[in-house]
């Protein structure tokens, strides 16, 4: 039951740690903030307190921001009563600002990481419009209430005099608090060297330097020197140096404005810039600085990935066989990424500039092809095959895409070449175990009559013949041996029936012990002499067995020739009849249909 009360009670002080450090936190910023910056019951120039708040929210899970806020608006309450508010002025204070934390808050957290709001320059865009805009501007309303009561100033001028000073804390101090607290000001620091140091230092000291002088100096003209540092800032300086910047400018021109310094520009007599003139100037050096910093932050950024991309594709193509090749429109190679020695046997710099015969003399019409279809149907990859024999016996696969310029409009292809020579060699594979017969290395019958039927699509009458074969007896071979001694007499008799006719022939196994014979001849003489060859082939030698005995073995073969219109049926149905005559005339013969 103790240690059940003690981790209750270490749980609550743990969740509560945070929000009385965020309280007093603000409570010293907000109380210093009034102490230093405020002179003759006005409101400060510039509030800071409120960032400080929104960048604990942001970097804390969304569950803890109410404690965090409550707290913030407490600490708020309390740090204006010792410069002489009432305790309703007070209150008004706290609610005010509490609200424009709350409403900046979920603004930024709305679509995205509200840790990153102030740090990724791509919202800058939401950071202007809820930090800048709307935040201070829901705020004013009761906080300028509050500095109409207790100030005695006009409604409207503590409505403006809250909202630039809201919305300038906000956007200038808030992205220094968040670098602060997740570390981004560290890790900025740590990622360079000295020397990158030491540039940034200065310029950020030069910064310091024109602000002090142009502030606390009485020439209108001296305004200017604060834009020149702060653009070489923005330019050599990068995203985080610049809101650094930023909080420089802002601090000298507060504790200008406070010491009754500057320019007539800011101080003259004109009531409007008497009043807001420091945050009119710095709040033109956000919107212009800001932007500008943020589109080369981003441009930068994309130029880092660009690199890392083009390192890491330049690692991945030296450590596998891929070549990447870029071709303009009339298909010259521009650019080579990848092992060009191992792919297509020749160094670098000799493919730069090279055409597609150049590339491969073996395979230009299927890249032209391929190039040629991409730049029609640029959504599309287009691939071809070709094969190297010249360089070495291998197959290459191009697959093309079109390549697009930053604007869109199409320069060109990009090819990815690889060796698929292995891939081609199983296709080959494949392709001759699905149509040859595994025991005797004959096509099969879906061979044999994928090779029929494509020579039947141009044959002319009688330019055909069709051979049947059928081993005599070979039930008898099969019972009395086995069928492995048959399967010895199967693969002697097709090595003996391949060895009489040519390499244009065709010869199969249909199944069994019979066999097909398609012999591209119109000699119809020549056809028979062929076939009686292959009858006294196979008779004429003992076959010799695995065990060292022999037997002798007979063919019967009928033999057909192709009419006109006949299909592959008909054609093997009439060779098949003649085969039926020649058993029953004997055996070990050949009859003609």
């Amino acid at each position: 039951m103790g240690q059940t009360h003690s981790r209750v009670i270490q749980n609550i002080a743990s969740q509560a740690a945070l929000p009385l450090l965020a309280g007093l936190a603000y409570f010293i910023v907000s109380y210093a903030t009034i102490t230093f910056t405020t002179r003759g019951g006005t409101v400060a120039p510039v509030w800071a307190a409120n960032a400080l708040l929104l960048a604990v929210i942001l970097t804390r899970p969304r569950a803890q921001a109410p404690a965090i806020l409550l707290a913030g608006i407490i600490a708020n309450a309390l740090s204006g009563l010792p410069a002489g508010n009432t305790f309703s002025t007070a209150l008004l204070y706290a609610l005010g600002n509490g609200l424009e934390v709350a409403v900046a808050a979920a603004g930024l957290m709305w679509r995205k990481d509200g840790s990153r709001a102030f740090s990724d320059p791509e919202t800058v865009p939401d950071v202007l419009i809820w930090a800048g805009l709307v935040a201070p501007a829901s705020s004013a309303f009761l906080g300028g209430l509050a500095a109409w009561l207790h100030h005695a100033h006009t409604l409207s001028e503590a409505y403006a005099r809250w909202f630039l000073a809201d919305a300038l804390g906000l956007l200038i101090f808030t992205p220094i608090f968040l670098a602060l607290i997740n570390g981004d000001l560290r890790r900025s620091l740590a990622g360079q060297g000295l020397r990158r140091k030491l540039e940034i230092a200065t310029l950020l000291a030069l910064t310091a330097g024109a602000a002090t002088l142009a502030f606390f100096s009485s020439e209108p003209m001296l305004l200017l020197l604060v834009i020149v540092p702060m653009l070489l800032v923005v330019l050599r300086g990068g995203w985080m140096s610049t809101k650094i910047a930023l909080a420089i400018v802002t601090f000298i021109g507060g504790a200008a404005m406070m010491g009754g310094y500057g320019s007539s520009v800011l101080q003259g007599s004109h009531s409007v810039l008497h009043l807001y003139g420091i945050q009119i100037f710095i709040a033109m050096l956000i919107v212009v600085q800001v932007p500008i910093s943020a589109m080369l932050a981003t441009r930068q950024a994309t130029i880092e990935r660009m690199r890392e991309s083009e390192q890491s594709l330049h690692l991945l193509a030296s450590r596998s066989p891929v070549l990447l090749l870029a071709f303009n429109l009339g298909g010259i190679c521009t650019r080579v990424v990848g092992t060009t020695e191992l792919l297509l046997d020749r160094p670098f710099d000799a493919l730069v500039g090279a055409s597609f015969p150049d590339i491969s003399e073996e395979g230009q019409y299927e890249l032209i092809r391929a190039h040629n279809a991409a730049l029609e149907d640029v959504s599309a990859s287009h691939t071809a095959e070709f094969r190297t024999v010249k360089l070495r016996d291998a197959w290459m696969e191009a697959v093309f895409r079109a390549h697009f310029d930053e604007s869109g409009r199409c320069i060109g292809t990009i090819a990815t070449v690889h060796d698929v020579t292995m891939r081609k060699k199983q296709e080959l594979w494949l392709s001759r175990t699905a149509t040859t017969d595994s025991l005797t290395g004959l096509l099969n019958r879906a061979g044999f009559h994928q090779r029929l039927d494509h020579a039947l699509l141009k044959a002319e009458p009688g330019t055909l013949s069709l051979a049947v074969i059928d081993i005599d007896r070979f039930k008898l071979i099969n019972d009395n041996s086995g069928h492995q001694v048959g399967d010895t007499v199967l693969k002697e008799i097709a090595r003996r029936i391949s060895s009489q006719v040519r390499a244009s022939d065709a010869v199969g196994r249909m199944g069994g012990d019979e066999f097909v014979v398609l012999l591209a001849t119109s000699n119809w003489e020549r056809v028979q002499e062929i076939c009686g060859r292959i009858v006294t082939t196979v008779n004429s030698e003992p076959i010799i067995l695995p065990s060292g005995n022999s037997l002798r073995a007979a063919i019967s073969c009928g033999v057909a020739r192709y009419s006109h219109g006949q299909s592959a049926e008909a054609f093997i149905h009439e060779a098949d009849t003649a085969l039926y005559r020649a058993k029953r005339g004997g055996r070990n013969q050949v009859v003609a249909a």
